[in-house]
C-alpha cells in the first residue's frame, strides 16, 4: 500500500513538472504586458515636503529600462494648505519581471490623510508598454 502511494505521488510530481510549477520562494512574475500597481499607503516624512510611494511595476523594453513618474495631489480638509502637491521619477528595470519600486515624491503641503496619486510608466522603444494608472492613497506617519 505504501509503495502504491509513493508511485502515485511520484507520478503526480512527474506530470506536474513539465506544466511549469515554479520553485517555492521564487519572487516576481513574468509577462509581456506592462503593469503598474500603486501601494495603498505612502510614507510621510520631512515636514510635509516628501513622501515615499511604493509600486509594483512590470515592463519589457529592448533597452531593458524605463521610467515611472508619480504625482501626488492632496486637497483640504486632508491638508491645512490650499493644496499639497509633488512629483518624482524613478528608473525601473524593464525585463518582463514584476519588481518593487520606491518613488520619493518631493513637494509641499502634505499631511496625513487621503491623496490622489497618478503614476505613469514610460517604456523607451516600446510605446505600447506605456501605462498610466491613478489611485487614491493614504499618507501615513510612520
Amino acid at each position: 500500500m505504501k509503495r502504491l502511494r509513493l508511485l502515485v505521488l511520484a507520478g503526480v510530481i512527474a506530470a506536474a513538472l513539465p506544466l511549469g510549477i515554479t520553485a517555492a520562494g521564487a519572487t516576481g512574475s513574468t509577462g509581456s504586458s506592462s503593469y503598474v500597481y500603486i501601494q495603498d499607503k505612502a510614507d510621510y516624512n520631512l515636514v510635509g515636503t516628501q513622501l515615499d510611494v511604493g509600486l509594483q511595476v512590470r515592463c519589457k523594453t529592448p533597452t531593458g529600462f524605463g521610467t515611472v513618474a508619480v504625482q501626488v495631489d492632496q486637497v483640504p480638509p486632508q491638508t491645512p494648505y490650499p493644496v499639497g502637491f509633488g512629483s518624482g521619477p524613478q528608473s525601473v528595470v524593464c525585463d518582463g519581471v514584476t519588481r518593487s519600486v520606491g518613488v520619493t515624491i518631493v513637494g509641499f503641503g502634505f499631511d496625513a490623510g487621503r491623496a490622489k496619486a497618478p503614476a505613469t510608466l514610460t517604456t523607451p522603444g516600446n510605446s505600447s508598454g506605456n501605462k498610466t494608472v491613478t489611485k487614491y492613497i493614504y499618507i501615513v506617519v510612520v
